[in-house]
């Protein structure tokens, strides 16, 4: 399994506003494709920016849980295992949009994706969104804003970092980088 990349120099904060602002980057950019049909959040992370990019869309938004990690704790190293139920996500047709938060090491985006396609009707297609990736994921997902990343990010519906660790605010989204 790859490992995720940190410098463990300062972990990356990422406010409100920027997830706000990411979410309608990645949203415009999911159209350049044509149109979406649905997007589909995958729990916890991508909740959030999948609500924002349906908005923005007018499309609906629905919901596969998955969980990759042991722990929610700092620098936790990644089993490789995913468990997700993409049952969830109720009928996948047309352009879906899947979104999550990180692609740390692609694992649970594979593990999504691959669970939704076995389900998907005959001429699905399935485009993957992630706000932020990881410098050590083999995984690129077909959209993303904050590309390259070696150090932890800290999303607004996360705990704050342990005391005496450094944080940054990320810089505001500009583009999307498409994979």
């Amino acid at each position: 399994m790859t490992s995720r990349s940190f410098n463990r120099e300062f972990a990356w904060q990422m406010t409100a506003s920027q997830v706000v602002g990411a979410a309608a980057v990645l949203a415009e950019a999911a159209t350049r494709g044509g149109p979406v049909d649905a997007v589909v959040a995958v729990a916890r992370g991508g909740t959030q920016p999948a609500h924002d990019i349906a908005a923005a869309l007018s499309v609906p938004v629905r919901t596969v849980r998955a969980r990759h990690n042991p722990t929610d704790a700092m620098y936790a190293q990644a089993t490789g295992r995913v468990w997700c139920d993409a049952a969830e996500a109720g009928p996948v047709r047309g352009r879906v949009l899947v979104v999550d938060d990180i692609c740390g090491t692609g694992a649970t985006l594979t593990a999504v994706t691959s669970a939704l396609a076995r389900i998907a009707e005959p001429g699905a297609a399935l485009v993957t969104a992630t706000l932020c990736r990881n410098a050590g994921s083999p995984c690129h997902p077909d959209l993303t804003v904050w590309n390259d990343l070696r150090e932890w990010v800290i999303f607004p519906w996360e705990a704050d970092p342990p005391d005496g660790l450094p944080v940054r605010c990320l810089p505001d989204p500009g583009q999307a980088l498409v994979a």
